[in-house]
């Protein structure tokens, strides 16, 4: 008989799904057809209250037009009292809804990847009286939102050392926390071929260096930035990936380019483009800026929502694996740098990539939780 996982996640920004997708993949490679996995965001259900539902459908906006105000909100949320405040007002909201779900699963393991779901997810197993354990991982690199600590999961996954012990300090017990790493997706390790090779399979120039910028729908600077490298003089080609953005792909489309710039709207391939990349420019959230270090490409790093994104490129620039460089004049000036003297401190960048990232975490992830039911 097949057995059942149940994957909770959110829709608010990419990663947290992105994330589940990781674990699910890595999930039926090790385990072939033992288990059936089903990712679920609880906040789809049409009974819960139209208000929560906003503040993820809202979430773009939010982070795009207001990022003080979502500042204020991520710190004022942070503390102790406030947390449990979140935690006993959100499993109350989902209560319904999981003990549903998982009583319709019937799933032997639950794993979360969004911080908001691990107690309702545990009330959830009270109701029905099963002993279901119930698996966190962690999604940002360094200083995490205190929300994802919670001593009733089974199973904490942290990505970074940092991060191990900020779960310590909360108070978990140090056998229910594991350092992992990131999970990115196994398509992101099973891409071997050489970088030219994969540049000539996308049509682009095989032996120029490479810059891969990539937008979403919660950045306005995609297109500035690329323009501004394509006419720096940078012996670069030029790659820019709108990411969802209708308007960042319309600019771009409309640019007449002095060099070579490939663009594109939102793609489905990026394992392959990372790979064909020498380095990354990007907005600093945790799963972009993981899938990249697992591939040993150095990420540039031009804008961060303040908390989560703000420790991630705390990381990438400890780790020296990457830059922490705001605007495109920010990023016109560590192109310049990484790029001088035969690339010399891009080459640095690209080995401490390699040296941080964390290709195998969602297949650690997998064999962690799943054998807890093993």
């Amino acid at each position: 008989m097949v057995r059942q996982i149940l994957i909770l996640t959110s829709d608010a920004g990419f990663g947290h799904r992105r994330a589940a997708e990781a674990i699910e993949a890595a999930i039926k490679e090790t385990y072939d057809d033992r288990f059936q996995v089903t990712i679920v965001n609880p906040l789809q259900d049409p009974d819960i209250p139209s208000l929560l539902k906003r503040l993820e459908t809202g979430y773009d906006e939010m982070v795009t037009d207001d990022p003080t105000l979502y500042q204020l909100a991520y710190t004022a949320t942070d503390a102790p009292v406030v947390v449990r405040l979140i935690q006993d007002v959100t499993t109350n909201v989902l209560n319904n809804t999981l003990t549903e779900l998982v009583a319709v699963h019937l799933p032997e393991l639950i794993i979360t990847t969004h911080p908001a779901f691990t107690q309702a997810a545990l009330r959830a197993t009270e109701n029905l009286s099963r002993a279901i354990p119930v698996g966190v991982v962690v999604t940002d690199l360094i200083g995490v939102h205190s929300l994802w600590f919670h001593p009733g999961a089974s199973q904490t996954c942290v990505p970074t050392e940092q991060v191990y012990a900020q779960a310590i300090e909360h108070g978990l017990d140090r056998d229910r926390v594991t350092l992992t790493g990131l999970p990115v997706h196994p398509a992101f390790m099973e891409e071997t071929r050489e970088q030219a090779e994969i540049r000539r399979a996308l049509g682009w120039e095989p032996e120029q260096t490479t810059a891969l910028v990539v937008g979403s729908p919660r950045t306005t600077r995609t297109a500035d930035i690329t323009r501004l490298l394509d006419r720096s003089g940078l012996p670069l080609q030029l790659v820019a990936v709108a990411g969802g953005s209708a308007e960042t792909e319309e600019q771009l489309r409309a640019t007449e380019w002095s060099g070579t710039v490939h663009v594109y709207g939102l793609v489905r391939n990026m394992p392959e483009m990372v790979h064909a990349a020498d380095f990354i420019v990007c907005k600093a959230g945790g799963l972009i800026v993981t899938e990249a270090l697992a591939c040993g490409v150095p990420p540039l790093l031009y804008e961060a929502l303040p908390g989560q994104e703000a420790g991630n490129a705390r990381f990438v620039v400890e780790s020296g694996a990457g830059a922490w460089s705001p605007g495109p004049i920010g990023v016109l000036t560590t192109a310049y740098a990484w790029l001088a003297k035969d690339a010399l401190e891009l080459k640095e960048r690209q080995a401490a990539a390699r040296r941080v990232g964390r290709p195998r975490a969602a297949y650690h992830i997998a064999e962690l939780l799943v054998g807890q039911i093993e």
